[in-house]
């Protein structure tokens, strides 16, 4: 007879109960730069619970760029990264969860996730020169075995490279506006089989990339346009803010996205109810040396009742 178990080991990663182990280790960092030179990082910011972190910046001369990456035990993820002008961004969250076999006997598992909705954006409405691209890139491995990637490339002229489309991908391009957006994804992967107290690794590695070598156009502070910048915001020099006492603005191109849950809601699941689980099942076993005497009482049994008929 075979015995089934379910045992939930983690929420995306890691609540362990019905005798499974894991040690789960989340950790995020990043970095931006706009002009050579302004190069910025955060992280690696390490924790067992929530993990967060970020970071922005902006010159004198209409360039920025800003990246973020946090995670959490619930299950609830997201890599971001974006720029304007000149830029160059990259965020990461990275998740190893190590899952122990303690079911008693040989046993397969399964691994079931669930993969945030998010997307990627490029606009130059103002039509400035220049190109850049924006996107990301998530790889599921256990040591040098590929569990599970997916990724996608946008360029400013509106072309998608993908590589393991998720469900509902789209592309939309309107002038200088490309997007690029798809819905949230279950998967489920096949873990193989686990010997009694034998343990597998699962690396988690979520990248989020955009950059950029647009042309910047200066002109006389009258409005605060999306893309614009004024000199004044990167607290150099004190000409004026957005319209308010003149000054000189910055207008470019923008590209920005990202994969994940894009509210932080640490304790809200998917539809469906579960971001990350792991589930086993114990395989027909091999009577055991201590067992064959009950087998051979079993047998005789049988006989009995067979002669008694």
């Amino acid at each position: 007879m075979k015995r089934n178990f379910a045992i939930l080991v983690a929420s995306l990663m890691a609540m362990g109960s019905m005798g499974a182990a894991q040690a789960d280790v989340l950790t995020v960092n990043g970095a931006v730069a706009t002009l050579p030179g302004t190069t910025q990082t955060f992280g690696p910011t390490t924790d067992s619970t929530y993990v967060s972190d970020g970071i922005s910046i902006y010159d004198v001369v209409g360039n920025s760029s800003s990246a973020s990456a946090w995670g959490n035990d619930h299950g609830t993820y997201r890599a971001s990264s974006s720029g304007s002008g000149t830029f160059d961004s990259m965020s990461r969250f990275q998740r190893s969860l190590e899952v122990v076999n303690n079911l008693g006997g040989d046993a397969s598992f399964a691994l079931d996730f669930f993969i945030y909705y998010g997307g990627l954006y490029i606009e130059n409405s103002f039509g400035v020169a220049g190109s850049g691209s924006v996107g990301y890139d998530l790889k599921i491995n256990s040591g040098a075995t590929s569990l599970y990637n997916s990724s996608a490339v946008l360029d400013s002229n509106g072309n998608v490279t993908v590589v393991n489309a998720l469900n509902g991908a789209s592309l939309f391009s309107s002038g200088g506006y490309h997007t690029y957006y798809w819905g949230g994804t279950y998967v489920t992967l096949d873990l193989g089989v686990l010997g009694a107290g034998q343990s597998k690794t699962i690396d988690f590695d979520l990248v989020s990339t955009a950059v950029g070598s647009f042309g910047v156009e200066s002109y006389a502070c009258g409005e605060w346009g999306y893309g614009e910048q004024p000199v004044a915001f990167a607290a150099v020099v004190d000409e004026g803010y957005g319209g308010y006492g003149g000054g000189t603005c910055y207008r470019s191109a923008y590209a920005g996205g990202g994969l994940g849950d894009p509210n932080n809601l640490s304790s809200t699941l998917p539809p469906g109810g579960a971001n990350f689980q792991v589930t086993g099942s114990l395989l027909n076993q091999v009577p055991t040396p201590a067992s064959l005497p009950l087998v051979g009482v079993g047998l005789a049994a049988l006989g009995a009742l067979r002669r008694r008929r």
